[in-house]
């Protein structure tokens, strides 16, 4: 009996376990949902800042690598606004159907955000060119 009682004590602190461990997930996976709402906001204020330059300055909007940028940037908000979207969707959900469709949005939410990276980056590093470029150009000599 002793034995079965400690095999018993055992199942059942076991079970309290899991049932912990479920609760500090779940708390864990609402705090990156909170995280990446956070990142939607910063992306949209970086966007939205870009936007306003480009509207005052017509050195940035004459040149196509800053409006690479741009787009660049707007692009990664769309994405993090969908990576936010379909995370808070696969926390809310315990259908199966609903967490893959979650997954999915959350993926092509990352996937935007690349591109919206590749675009500033390559924007970027032309830019760094260009400056480059202009420095190596040597003095032109006029008598």
């Amino acid at each position: 009996m002793t034995v079965n009682a400690q095999t018993e004590n055992t199942k059942a602190a076991k079970e309290n376990s899991n049932s912990d461990n479920e609760e500090v997930l779940l708390q864990l996976e609402k705090q990156v949902s909170v995280a990446v709402w956070i990142q939607f906001m910063g992306q949209i204020m970086e966007a939205y800042y870009l936007s306003k330059i480009m509207l005052v300055s017509e050195e940035v909007r004459s040149d196509a690598n800053e409006r690479q940028i741009l787009l660049g940037a707007w692009i990664q908000a769309v994405g993090q606004f969908l990576e936010g979207f379909g995370t808070t969707k696969q926390i809310l959900t315990d259908e199966e159907t609903l967490t893959l469709e979650a997954q999915e949005i959350t993926n092509l939410g990352d996937w935007f955000q690349t591109l919206g990276t590749l675009l500033e980056a390559n924007a970027g590093t032309q830019i760094i060119l260009e400056e480059k470029q202009n420095e190596l150009e040597p003095i032109k000599f006029f008598p």
